[in-house]
């Protein structure tokens, strides 16, 4: 993941995207996730709904099974994963989030932006193939070159957190990730939370190896029940979260990812390397 330290200068300022297209992601069951496509600042999804406002009212977050500190909060091979797939409004909306039909309305969103920013991967070739990605491989900056890039696999994580440990982090996801998403369960009014936006931002210095050299604050999304963003990993789509000033509650969300084993955004080679979270 390249990071970079935000420098003070920068300042918050609303999204006001160039361009809406507003449509659901059908998927089966034939519910829809509510969502709008925004090409700038970099082309992500608006999440208007996760889910109908009453199976959000019935889904209780895990935090008492979120270790203080995880790297990840809950991740799929981790014995608690299975624990909280046991609700079934949690394992209906993982195995959604993780369909074919979902997956590949996702990347049908973005397939015109992929094939600008040369992803590897066609949106109508994609398939889901089996693999667990464990914390040790979510370490790894690559985990098979040789791997055929359109096939892809999924990662859901549960993420709460209370104050403190937050921080300015311009980064992007591993080059192996076609898309990135943050979906939040919890509200900025209902925590009592200042800050903890998630960010976009340009970099003036740019030179196409994955790392940010002089960022520029472009849009924030701040936290908002039942709402979130899904964004294309492409290799200027600098984000992060801004650090949090106050927090009565919990800063709750889930992290989902579309990615190939393989690295799917060619880039030009840096001279040093930056370790990942993603």
């Amino acid at each position: 993941m390249a990071a970079f330290e935000i420098p003070a200068k920068a300042e918050a300022i609303d999204e006001k995207p160039s361009r809406r297209r507003t449509k659901p992601l059908r998927y089966h069951h034939c519910q829809c996730m509510r969502s709008h496509y925004i090409s700038q600042p970099h082309p992500h999804l608006g999440i208007d709904e996760i889910v109908a406002a009453e199976a959000y009212a019935a889904l209780r977050f895990p935090d008492e099974l979120t270790a203080a500190g995880a790297a990840w909060g809950i991740t799929a091979s981790d014995a608690q994963y299975d624990v909280v797939l046991r609700d079934p409004g949690w394992r209906t909306l993982h195995d959604e989030l993780c369909s074919e039909a979902f997956v590949r309305s996702v990347l049908r969103s973005f397939s015109a932006d992929m094939k600008r920013e040369g992803c590897l991967v066609d949106a109508e070739s994609a398939r889901i193939v089996p693999f667990l990605e464990t914390r040790e491989d979510k370490e790894r900056p690559t985990l098979d070159p040789d791997a055929p890039p359109n096939d892809v696999f999924i990662r859901v994580d549960f993420q709460s957190k209370g104050a403190g440990g937050y921080r300015d982090f311009v980064h992007l996801d591993w080059a192996r990730r076609i898309v990135g998403g943050i979906l939040f369960f919890s509200d900025t009014e209902e925590e009592g939370l200042e800050g903890g936006e998630l960010a976009f931002y340009r970099d003036r210095d740019f030179r196409n190896d994955r790392w940010c050299h002089d960022p520029e604050l472009a849009a924030l999304v701040p936290p908002k029940r039942n709402s979130g963003v899904i964004f294309l990993n492409h290799n200027g789509a600098f984000h992060g979260p801004r650090p949090i000033t106050r927090l009565a509650g919990r800063r709750r969300w889930l992290y989902y990812s579309i990615s190939s084993r393989a690295d799917v955004w060619p880039h030009a080679a840096r001279a040093d390397e930056a370790s990942s979270d993603r």
